[in-house]
């Protein structure tokens, strides 16, 4: 079977690709370096010719309703059996900004012919990345006060994807890591020090960085779901999938 990773350059879309290829699927990457664009109707139109499967993922953007609903009209033209698509877990209250955009995409998904599988994840254990110069420095900020994440390694959402592509899985794939961390106890695993500033604080500190605004104002009302618990529960579903527990996050 051949299935189209839309983002196969990025780092969750190389981990797809490899959990792929161990199954033995036949990879056709979707990268703009290989001449495939979102945006560009004809592009998708190629990219999606004989495809059985596609995994759909795009940039946090206010643009992203469109790019994904163009590549799903494309896999109705191109008679794609399958999406699987990366998605986020509902929060009750949040329904604009980047939540909103994956909840309008989902709807039209349940609405197309083509057969569909979300994957929800938790937050992804890799964002302290983006923070290694605070590690590096011997801290790291976590502005959500005593809520707790149940984060989740990268690789366990690429092989649980890389699942529901070549077992045809349905519906909602909620994924977390095996326990729920609050900030503490992840400065402790990683031996930094926390910095939990107010959200507010934190919301002029990011704007200066010239962050666009309306991702900003996504990302605040995030962690403010996160303070009130709301990302805190564990789900069986990558036991489920996988058949084994899902990777502990930053393992002493």
């Amino acid at each position: 079977m051949t299935v189209v990773v839309i983002g196969a350059a990025g780092d969750l879309g190389r981990r797809v690709v490899r959990f792929l290829e161990a199954r033995g699927a036949a990879v056709r990457p979707f990268t703009r370096r290989d001449g495939y664009d979102l945006a560009d109707v004809a592009s998708l139109d190629t990219a999606f010719a004989g495809a059985r499967a596609v995994f759909l993922q795009s940039s946090p953007s206010r643009e992203q309703v469109d790019l994904e609903t163009n590549a799903i009209e494309a896999a109705e033209r191109a008679g794609v059996a399958r999406i699987v698509k990366l998605s986020n877990i509902p929060l009750a209250g949040l329904d604009a900004g980047l939540h909103g955009n994956h909840r309008v995409i989902e709807r039209r998904l349940a609405a197309s012919r083509v057969a569909s599988t979300l994957v929800q994840p938790s937050f992804f254990t890799t964002v302290v990345e983006r923070q290694r110069d605070a590690l590096d420095r011997g801290y790291i900020v976590l502005p959500f006060g005593r809520g707790k994440l149940a984060w989740v390694d990268p690789d366990d959402i690429a092989e649980v994807a890389a699942e529901a592509l070549v077992r045809d899985l349905d519906g909602a794939i909620v994924v977390t890591g095996p326990e729920a961390l609050d900030g503490d106890e992840v400065a402790r695993r990683l031996s930094v020090k926390r910095l939990d500033p107010p959200i507010d604080e934190w919301r002029e500190m990011v704007a200066g960085s010239g962050m666009d605004p309306w991702l900003l104002d996504s990302t605040v009302h995030l962690f403010e779901a996160v303070a009130r618990g709301a990302l805190a529960g564990v789900s069986p579903d990558v036991q489920r999938v996988l058949g084994r527990p899902p990777r502990r996050a930053f393992r002493l």
